[in-house]
């Protein structure tokens, strides 16, 4: 969710041969304690949350790659566009596995195997959700001096979570960056629905707009500062050292 959002591109762009500032956007608790950062720059995104999860995701948008860093592990993953693809249609990823399984099973064999290892994966894979649905109430609140539409989200039919948005523009927010992040946004949608997750934040039916404020799935966002300094490329990318996990070849 909050992942999702720190995949706004931003501000690298060139205008009349003048580099552009990036944008931070720094989110807080209700206690004014950093919960996310989402760094957006004219190429890159990177989503970084004070979480049990000790780990960042970087949205690199020319390439539609995500890279999720594991800081306790001192490890990486890396998902192209083929495992993109893959992940969004688990049904299918299942179907590519349990056939490379059955390939060095003889033909007598494969029906019964074939149904077992159906069952076996189903039943360790979570339940598929629909996708979440966001529509503006009409009200409207004001966070640390950021005036927001109140919005209402509703998955299967019911109402979950809390947010607040406005339009990008008004976060100081460039348009290169905002189509990263809306980019990135579309694309985890898609994946964590297939995952039994509805933690996404794809606000595109409503218009091009950010979150002042968010409260989903146990998380609480509250936007605290915009910062336009230049980010420093090493923040973009993986630390040094840290070694690159493989996914499992079945899976694609």
């Amino acid at each position: 969710m909050k992942t999702q959002l720190l995949s706004i591109l931003g501000a690298g762009t060139m205008f009349a041969g003048v580099a552009v500032a990036d944008t931070t956007l720094i989110y807080g608790d209700d206690k004014g304690q950093e919960t996310t950062r989402m760094m957006l720059t004219a190429d890159v995104v990177k989503v970084t949350t004070n979480a049990d999860a000790n780990a960042d995701v970087i949205f690199d948008g020319n390439k539609t790659e995500f890279v999720v860093i594991n800081h306790d592990e001192k490890s990486f993953m890396v998902f192209g566009e083929k495992e993109i693809e893959a992940l969004s249609d688990v049904s299918a990823m299942m179907d590519r596995m349990i056939e490379k399984q059955m390939a060095n099973i003889p033909e007598a064999q494969r029906e019964q195997m074939r149904g077992m290892m159906e069952s076996m994966i189903k039943s360790q894979m979570p339940e598929q959700k629909a996708a979440p649905t966001y529509q503006k109430s009409g009200a409207t609140k004001e966070y640390n001096g950021y005036s927001c539409d109140v919005v209402e989200k509703t998955v299967a039919g019911k109402t979950t979570g809390d947010f607040c948005v406005t339009d990008y523009g008004k976060l100081d927010v460039a348009p290169g960056e905002y189509a990263v992040i809306a980019k990135f946004m579309k694309i985890a949608e898609k994946m964590a629905s297939q995952f039994g997750q509805d933690t996404s934040m794809n606000f595109d039916a409503i218009g091009q707009v950010l979150p002042v404020y968010f409260k989903d799935a146990g998380q609480t966002g509250i936007l605290m500062d915009v910062n336009n300094d230049k980010l420093d490329a090493a923040l973009l990318t993986v630390p040094e050292g840290y070694k690159q996990q493989s996914l499992p070849e079945e899976m694609f």
